[in-house]
Protein backbone atom coordinates (compact mmCIF):
# COMPACT_ATOMS: atom_id res chain seq x y z
CA UNK A 1 0.00 0.00 0.00
CA UNK A 2 2.92 2.33 1.14
CA UNK A 3 4.65 1.65 -2.40
CA UNK A 4 1.11 2.44 -4.20
CA UNK A 5 0.95 5.72 -2.34
CA UNK A 6 5.34 7.00 -3.08
CA UNK A 7 4.08 6.11 -7.20
CA UNK A 8 1.42 7.83 -7.22
CA UNK A 9 3.31 10.70 -5.76
CA UNK A 10 5.62 10.13 -7.94
CA UNK A 11 3.21 10.00 -11.22
CA UNK A 12 1.40 13.22 -9.85
CA UNK A 13 5.12 15.02 -9.65
CA UNK A 14 6.35 14.24 -13.11
CA UNK A 15 2.86 15.38 -14.10
CA UNK A 16 2.97 18.60 -12.40
CA UNK A 17 6.73 19.21 -13.44
CA UNK A 18 6.03 18.94 -17.47
CA UNK A 19 2.94 20.67 -17.30
CA UNK A 20 6.09 23.39 -16.01
CA UNK A 21 7.56 22.57 -19.57
CA UNK A 22 6.58 23.92 -23.06
CA UNK A 23 7.72 25.30 -26.79
CA UNK A 24 6.85 28.30 -27.78
CA UNK A 25 7.83 29.98 -31.39
CA UNK A 26 10.27 32.91 -30.91
CA UNK A 27 10.36 35.18 -33.41
CA UNK A 28 12.91 35.92 -35.94
CA UNK A 29 13.60 37.78 -39.08
CA UNK A 30 17.08 37.67 -41.14
CA UNK A 31 20.35 35.79 -39.75
CA UNK A 32 21.11 35.43 -36.39
CA UNK A 33 24.26 33.56 -34.38
CA UNK A 34 22.23 32.91 -31.45
CA UNK A 35 20.64 29.25 -31.79
CA UNK A 36 17.78 28.67 -29.92
CA UNK A 37 18.37 25.26 -28.72
CA UNK A 38 20.44 25.89 -26.49
CA UNK A 39 18.66 29.09 -24.84
CA UNK A 40 15.25 28.42 -22.43
CA UNK A 41 12.57 30.90 -21.11
CA UNK A 42 10.41 31.99 -18.70
CA UNK A 43 7.46 33.83 -19.24
CA UNK A 44 7.18 36.54 -16.99
CA UNK A 45 3.28 38.07 -18.36
CA UNK A 46 0.88 37.40 -20.71
CA UNK A 47 -1.84 38.53 -22.49
CA UNK A 48 -3.61 38.75 -25.50
CA UNK A 49 -1.63 41.00 -27.32
CA UNK A 50 1.07 40.06 -26.06
CA UNK A 51 3.51 37.29 -24.21
CA UNK A 52 7.10 38.89 -22.06
CA UNK A 53 9.33 36.03 -21.71
CA UNK A 54 13.08 36.47 -20.52
CA UNK A 55 15.38 33.77 -22.40
CA UNK A 56 18.94 33.00 -20.69
CA UNK A 57 21.13 30.07 -21.99
CA UNK A 58 20.27 26.30 -20.77
CA UNK A 59 22.55 25.68 -17.55
CA UNK A 60 24.73 22.85 -19.78
CA UNK A 61 25.42 24.88 -22.89
CA UNK A 62 28.63 26.00 -23.45
CA UNK A 63 29.29 29.76 -24.15
CA UNK A 64 30.54 28.98 -27.85
CA UNK A 65 26.62 27.85 -28.50
CA UNK A 66 25.57 30.07 -25.93
CA UNK A 67 26.73 33.76 -24.92
CA UNK A 68 23.83 35.10 -23.35
CA UNK A 69 25.52 36.10 -19.80
CA UNK A 70 22.36 38.11 -18.66
CA UNK A 71 18.73 37.56 -19.43
CA UNK A 72 17.29 39.01 -22.98
CA UNK A 73 13.74 40.08 -22.10
CA UNK A 74 11.55 40.09 -25.31
CA UNK A 75 8.01 41.12 -25.49
CA UNK A 76 6.43 39.72 -28.40
CA UNK A 77 2.59 39.05 -30.26
CA UNK A 78 1.10 38.54 -33.41
CA UNK A 79 2.48 42.33 -34.41
CA UNK A 80 5.30 42.87 -32.35
CA UNK A 81 8.70 41.83 -31.25
CA UNK A 82 10.41 43.80 -29.11
CA UNK A 83 13.76 42.53 -27.09
CA UNK A 84 16.26 44.07 -25.45
CA UNK A 85 19.90 42.48 -24.04
CA UNK A 86 23.17 44.10 -22.71
CA UNK A 87 26.05 42.18 -22.88
CA UNK A 88 29.47 42.66 -21.39
CA UNK A 89 32.91 41.36 -22.17
CA UNK A 90 36.73 42.14 -20.75
CA UNK A 91 39.25 41.16 -23.54
CA UNK A 92 42.89 42.46 -23.66
CA UNK A 93 42.12 44.77 -20.36
CA UNK A 94 39.35 46.72 -22.44
CA UNK A 95 36.03 46.53 -20.55
CA UNK A 96 32.80 46.28 -22.53
CA UNK A 97 29.20 46.89 -22.08
CA UNK A 98 26.87 46.73 -25.13
CA UNK A 99 23.29 47.11 -25.07
CA UNK A 100 21.46 46.14 -27.85
CA UNK A 101 17.58 47.26 -28.31
CA UNK A 102 15.35 46.03 -31.44
CA UNK A 103 11.83 46.99 -32.02
CA UNK A 104 9.80 45.29 -35.08
CA UNK A 105 6.16 45.99 -35.99
CA UNK A 106 4.75 42.42 -37.56
CA UNK A 107 2.31 42.13 -40.78
CA UNK A 108 0.38 39.50 -40.34
CA UNK A 109 2.56 37.11 -38.78
CA UNK A 110 4.48 35.95 -41.45
CA UNK A 111 3.89 38.85 -44.14
CA UNK A 112 7.14 41.49 -43.60
CA UNK A 113 8.52 43.60 -40.63
CA UNK A 114 10.08 46.94 -39.75
CA UNK A 115 12.71 46.49 -37.39
CA UNK A 116 14.64 49.54 -35.47
CA UNK A 117 17.60 48.33 -33.78
CA UNK A 118 19.95 50.47 -31.88
CA UNK A 119 23.50 50.00 -30.45
CA UNK A 120 25.49 51.44 -27.47
CA UNK A 121 28.59 50.87 -26.23
CA UNK A 122 30.56 51.92 -23.44
CA UNK A 123 34.18 50.80 -23.09
CA UNK A 124 36.68 51.29 -20.42
CA UNK A 125 40.52 50.61 -20.09
CA UNK A 126 42.99 51.82 -17.31
CA UNK A 127 39.98 54.42 -15.75
CA UNK A 128 39.08 55.83 -18.67
CA UNK A 129 35.83 55.21 -20.34
CA UNK A 130 34.25 56.18 -23.62
CA UNK A 131 30.70 55.69 -25.24
CA UNK A 132 29.15 55.61 -28.26
CA UNK A 133 25.08 54.48 -30.03
CA UNK A 134 24.21 54.15 -33.10
CA UNK A 135 21.02 53.11 -34.91
CA UNK A 136 19.31 51.43 -38.26
CA UNK A 137 16.16 50.57 -39.52
CA UNK A 138 15.79 47.83 -42.00
CA UNK A 139 12.58 46.04 -43.50
CA UNK A 140 11.93 42.31 -43.78
CA UNK A 141 9.94 40.43 -46.54
CA UNK A 142 8.19 37.05 -45.46
CA UNK A 143 11.00 35.37 -47.13
CA UNK A 144 13.42 36.43 -44.38
CA UNK A 145 10.77 35.99 -41.42
CA UNK A 146 11.14 32.56 -39.08
CA UNK A 147 10.14 31.22 -36.01
CA UNK A 148 12.37 29.11 -33.97
CA UNK A 149 11.07 26.48 -31.02
CA UNK A 150 12.12 28.09 -27.91
CA UNK A 151 11.66 25.80 -24.30
CA UNK A 152 10.07 27.33 -21.78
CA UNK A 153 10.84 26.36 -18.05
CA UNK A 154 9.09 28.43 -15.91
CA UNK A 155 5.92 30.53 -16.21
CA UNK A 156 4.06 28.23 -18.12
CA UNK A 157 0.76 29.10 -16.12
CA UNK A 158 0.55 32.12 -16.43
CA UNK A 159 0.30 31.33 -20.70
CA UNK A 160 -3.52 30.23 -19.46
CA UNK A 161 -4.22 32.44 -16.47
CA UNK A 162 -7.05 34.75 -17.16
CA UNK A 163 -5.06 37.65 -17.65
CA UNK A 164 -3.66 35.89 -20.97
CA UNK A 165 -7.05 36.32 -22.67
CA UNK A 166 -7.32 40.11 -21.33
CA UNK A 167 -6.14 42.54 -23.48
CA UNK A 168 -4.60 45.64 -21.77
CA UNK A 169 -5.65 49.16 -21.36
CA UNK A 170 -1.64 50.22 -23.01
CA UNK A 171 0.74 47.92 -24.26
CA UNK A 172 3.80 49.43 -23.38
CA UNK A 173 7.02 49.03 -25.95
CA UNK A 174 10.15 47.39 -25.03
CA UNK A 175 13.49 47.47 -27.16
CA UNK A 176 14.31 44.15 -28.76
CA UNK A 177 17.91 42.67 -30.69
CA UNK A 178 17.74 40.38 -33.49
CA UNK A 179 18.30 39.61 -36.97
CA UNK A 180 20.33 41.13 -39.80
CA UNK A 181 19.94 44.66 -38.69
CA UNK A 182 21.24 43.17 -35.35
CA UNK A 183 23.75 41.55 -36.59
CA UNK A 184 25.29 44.65 -38.32
CA UNK A 185 25.08 46.85 -35.87
CA UNK A 186 26.69 44.44 -33.24
CA UNK A 187 29.27 43.49 -35.65
CA UNK A 188 29.95 47.19 -35.88
CA UNK A 189 30.67 47.78 -31.74
CA UNK A 190 32.85 44.54 -32.04
CA UNK A 191 35.59 45.74 -34.62
CA UNK A 192 36.16 48.54 -31.46
CA UNK A 193 37.39 45.89 -29.73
Amino acid sequence: MLSLFYSLVVVVLATSISAETTTIKAFNAGSTTLTLHSAQASIVNANSDATTYAMVCQSDAPYTVCALRSPVTITQGPSTYTMSAVYSTKTAGVKAKFTLVQDCDITSSTQGASCSVSLGMELTQRGISTSSATSAITSFSSDDIYYQPLTVTAGVSKLNAPQATKTPDVAPRHAVIGGAAAAAVAGAAFRFL
